[in-house]
């Protein structure tokens, strides 16, 4: 009896020592919740779906996705900043998030303190987009129409703050182009909107499917991209420097993000179902022709890209004079 009992108890110990080890094993052990800053069927949805599902392949348990936009993607990253740290909180940020730092005076949360990073998935290719209405093939001769018809050229955007405002607020401001801001609340307006001539320049990612189709078929312009190289997908498109205006250096970036304090072991996973995901063919050939340059960084790599990257954005900010509270 006494052996059979000091052999009960050995194996209770050595359950009691495995459980943690087969606690983490087990991760993820049900569906993760998957919060995403903008409304479906836009670039970022896009990114987030077509890596999500093949990420939930990898780690066996599905993406439970949530859109949350609003408020320059605060809203979601509240949301995600608040959940458990325990790898069933999965963020969807973009770089919209080191902008806020600078145009609100205050924010629920401290992006850098309250997030852990996993990993940059894509930089888009985001450009100056033009109306084929307005009477200008280039940025010169955009600026030199602007200031003949003062108050008659504006650019939409997706509300104050976020490059779509602040890119063509610097053109403005290192060019003296008239332009008039026209904030819009959602991208599907936005469209709308440019689609009728209501709305004559606009600053955003090539990712969106309809954007190639609209330049190909003449019924927009790009004027510029950003970025020391010109872009592979079109490639007679200058530079910003090339077409005449000090390039700000900010890159915009979508990655991934946990609440802090999330185990290295469980954004490690994360981490290796993303990459491994976001770096397949499959994914590769159809972000590819979408402008979307593949990333997949570490995640000390990506915080180190954003703390190398906020005071290109805090830069980027003050020269427009934007500022929320």
């Amino acid at each position: 009896m006494r052996q059979s009992g000091f052999t009960v108890l050995a194996a209770l110990a050595a359950a009691f020592l495995a459980a943690p080890v087969l606690a983490q094993q087990a991760y993820p052990n049900k569906p993760i919740r998957f919060v995403i800053p903008l409304p479906p069927g836009g670039a970022i949805d896009i990114v987030a779906r077509t890596t999500g599902n093949l990420a939930q392949e990898r780690l066996g348990q599905p993406f439970i996705y949530d859109n949350r936009p609003g408020a320059n993607t605060i809203v979601a990253t509240d949301i995600c900043t608040k959940g458990a740290p325990d790898g069933y909180t999965l963020c969807f940020l973009t770089s919209n998030a080191t902008l806020n730092q600078y145009l609100y005076s205050k924010l629920p949360y401290d992006f850098l303190k309250d997030l852990d990073p996993v990993t940059i998935l894509v930089f888009p290719y985001e450009g100056l987009y033009l109306n084929a209405s307005v009477p200008a093939r280039t940025l010169k001769e955009l600026v030199a129409y602007s200031k003949a018809n003062p108050g008659k050229v504006n650019f939409g955007s997706l509300g104050i703050g976020g490059s779509p405002h602040l890119v063509p607020e610097w053109v403005a401001r290192n060019t003296g182009g008239n332009f008039t801001h026209i904030p819009y609340k959602g991208l599907p307006d936005l469209m709308r909107a440019f689609h009728a001539g209501d709305i004559h320049m606009m600053f955003l990612a090539l990712g969106n499917p309809t954007y190639l189709e609209m330049i190909r078929a003449g019924k927009m312009r790009v004027l510029f991209f950003p970025g020391n190289t010109r872009n592979p997908i079109l490639p007679d498109v200058p530079t910003m420097s090339e077409a005449g205006v000090p390039d700000h250096g900010f890159k915009s970036w979508w990655g991934l993000a946990v609440p802090a304090g999330t185990p290295k072991d469980v954004v490690n996973r994360l981490h290796t179902a993303f990459v491994e995901a976001v770096r397949s063919p499959a994914v590769r050939q159809r972000f590819g022709p979408l402008g979307l340059e593949i990333a997949g960084n570490s995640p000390e790599e990506f915080r180190k890209f954003i703390l190398d990257d906020l005071p290109r954005g805090e830069r980027l900010v003050k020269s427009s004079g934007a500022r929320l509270n």
